[in-house]
């Protein structure tokens, strides 16, 4: 994940998928099948040992009392050495603590907390749900689907050639290259996933890290301070958006988290570190003004490598989640897109307005080292109908 392993590590950060470039959630290539859940009897528990302090000398006054907990797989060591590695090196201020992950593929998920199966229809009102299907008015085989956007044949393909129209870019003529046949197809949104919305069954690699962030949720109910959440695929060096910065770093991280904690309102409830989707200044829905300079509104944003959160937002979350019924991500971007939930995204000095994905962490090999099957999509590789009710 040279250039293309950068790409990878800022987990694709590509341009919004409407009216732009490809966008960081669509449905692509198919993967293999969930594996069958072998089931045990109970979570695992924080390993208290891990926790290791910042001198508190050297943490910078905003983020005093600042504490991370890290989400790791007890079979994955490699990426917790990893990520240890990471924060000491690039946030020695920070006090950090291994979280013991639930293990979706080995142990039984309490179907109360996590849902089993859920519906694509909240998700449909922002995800892309794009599809190439047969353009031949007057047929039996107009509009019906041909291939997930994302799923063209390539320059080299043996059997199809796939040519865009230089006018329409929904719009392309497939050919056969074997049999010279050809026909048109076109880009549609598969309104099915938003009306009445698709039931998907929820990857086991899903009901497990839905059900680690919730279990860490309950801790950040407790504490009286803001908690700060990180996947143990985080990174915090990466190139930046805007290639004239050079690369992010620790000291990015450090400088730019301390202005989104100023600058964020004083009831803030979710600082999303590292994201893509909908935001200030790249709505969706949403019609009104967002001029933040390193914060900006979350309308529905993607992904849980790296957050902070209140409380009074764990709290919230837990409530609402009797059981959680989307993955993780989707839920928490969901109760955002509905004000329940007063998130933000952290930028980073390169994100502008046209930017799909952004932030001060990112992700590691974010395409080719998934513990997760995503029922939802993504760029992954995995695809949607497999998990299809």
């Amino acid at each position: 994940m040279q250039q293309q392993q950068q790409k990878a590590e800022r987990g694709e950060r590509s341009r919004s998928p409407r009216g732009r470039t490809v966008a960081v959630h669509e449905v692509v290539t198919p993967s293999k099948p969930a594996q069958p859940v072998q089931e045990i009897q109970t979570p695992p528990k924080v390993h208290h040992s891990s926790t290791v302090f910042a001198p508190q000398a050297a943490v910078p006054v905003e983020l005093q009392r600042l504490k991370a907990y890290v989400v790791n797989l007890d079979r994955r060591a490699d990426r917790w050495a990893r990520c240890e590695a990471l924060l000491q090196k690039e946030t020695p201020w920070l006090e950090y603590e291994r979280f013991s992950a639930s293990d979706g593929s080995k142990m039984a998920i309490p179907e109360e907390e996590i849902c089993t199966v859920w519906n694509t229809r909240k998700k449909g009102n922002y995800g892309d749900y794009d599809e190439w299907v047969y353009d031949a008015p007057g047929t039996e085989r107009d509009c019906v689907p041909w291939r997930w956007k994302g799923q063209e044949p390539a320059d080299d393909d043996r059997e199809w050639s796939f040519v865009v129209d230089n006018d329409n870019c929904d719009a392309a003529m497939v050919t056969n290259k074997l049999t010279k046949d050809t026909f048109k197809v076109k880009k549609v949104f598969a309104e099915r996933y938003r009306n009445p919305g698709q039931d998907q069954k929820m990857s086991g690699g899903e009901r497990g890290c839905a059900h680690s962030h919730r279990r860490l949720w309950e801790i950040v109910a407790q504490r009286n301070q803001p908690t700060m959440i990180l996947e143990d695929d985080v990174q915090f060096c990466f190139e930046a958006s805007e290639p004239k910065l050079g690369w992010n770093d620790g000291g990015v991280f450090t400088e730019r988290l301390i202005l989104a904690l100023r600058e964020a309102p004083k009831d803030w409830e979710v600082l999303y570190l590292g994201w893509s989707g909908w935001r200030g200044g790249n709505y969706c829905i949403l019609e009104e003004k967002c001029c933040g300079k390193a914060v900006r509104k979350a309308e529905y944003v993607w992904t849980t490598v790296a957050y902070i959160m209140t409380p009074v937002a764990a709290r919230k979350l837990l409530a609402l989640a009797r059981p959680m019924d989307q993955p993780v991500d989707e839920f928490m971007a969901w109760e955002a897109s509905q004000g329940r939930l007063k998130s933000f995204v952290v930028t980073s000095e390169g994100d502008g307005d046209d930017v799909w994905a952004g932030g001060i962490a990112s992700q590691t090999d974010f395409l080719g080292d998934s513990d997760i099957p995503k029922s939802d999509g993504g760029m992954q590789g995995d695809d949607v109908t497999s998990f299809a009710i």
